[in-house]
């Protein structure tokens, strides 16, 4: 699924009403049709999530995750090409769609900075049990004080340090771990500027492929001067995480999430360019 010295674009789909976003969109984003219209714009892998991690997003329970998901991937499964990935806090939720052979991915958005047995111990074991692939994000409180950047870079690297090495003592293959240093998850907004471009070198040593999940942020939105939830801001925003993704993968990011693919996959090919001569027509 992550292919070593590949670029990946995962693209965002949420059937959860709660979107910050949603109201703007021009079509229904929770809709089956959506998610093959970002599938045919050359998404790699689709992240289906169902509850919002917007900051003040009102909290739904594992059972209400798995009605809202459960028509969708059944769907998704027969129909689109690309592996899935569930975007989900709950230990329910996620030993579900990996038992009903849903996903391929877990997208672990949840937990706190310490590590359990009862809940890490067991995602990741069910991870394992499933040879899935697994992507771990460094949290922090929506509300944490903002630190200094080397202070808060090396506070994301213990976090996933041990996220990762408790991953494989559950079992999961560290081939299939992916880290994710959690842009807009109470790093705060200047260090989310700087982690874009410096948390994959940053992150180089623990040897795992880094996502870089910026799309549509409040760091992006600040960036681009846009605010609201318009058609036309929408437009600005995924404009602006475009060019952010090209700034990511020349960094040495190995995968982006975003809402737009196509507009992802103009900025990887711009950023994989070779120098061969283009083929003029």
């Amino acid at each position: 699924m992550f292919e070593p010295h590949q670029k990946h674009i995962i693209a965002i789909w949420n059937v959860s009403p709660d979107s910050f976003s949603s109201d703007a969109e021009s079509e229904d984003v929770s809709s089956c049709s959506y998610a093959q219209k970002i599938s045919r714009q050359g998404a790699d892998i689709i992240d289906i999530g169902a509850e919002s991690t917007r900051p003040g997003a009102i909290p739904i329970t594992p059972e209400e995750e798995m009605a809202r998901l459960e028509s969708p991937l059944s769907w998704a499964r027969t129909v689109l090409p690309c592996p899935l990935s569930l975007d989900s806090r709950y230990p329910e939720t996620i030993e579900w769609a990996l038992n009903h052979d849903f996903v391929d991915i877990i997208n672990d958005i949840g937990g706190t900075e310490d590590i359990s047995e009862s809940r890490e111990g067991r995602i990741y074991r069910a991870v394992a049990n499933a040879n899935a692939a697994i992507i771990l994000m460094a949290w922090f409180p929506h509300d944490a004080r903002e630190l200094p950047f080397d202070d808060c870079m090396k506070r994301i690297e213990d976090q996933l340090r041990k996220r990762r090495d408790f991953a494989i003592k559950c079992g999961i293959d560290p081939r299939k771990i992916v880290l994710d240093p959690g842009i807009g998850f109470g790093k705060g907004l200047f260090n989310d500027y700087r982690l874009i471009s410096e948390a994959p070198a940053a992150l180089a040593h623990l040897s795992c492929p880094v996502l870089i999940a910026h799309s549509r942020k409040r760091c992006i939105a600040k960036l681009a001067g846009c605010s609201g939830t318009t058609p036309q801001t929408l437009h600005m925003l995924d404009t602006a995480t475009a060019m952010v993704s090209l700034m990511a993968f020349q960094h040495g990011a190995a995968a982006v999430r975003v809402h737009s693919p196509a507009l992802n996959v103009i900025a990887r090919q711009m950023a994989t360019y070779d120098g061969s001569v283009f083929q003029l027509f």
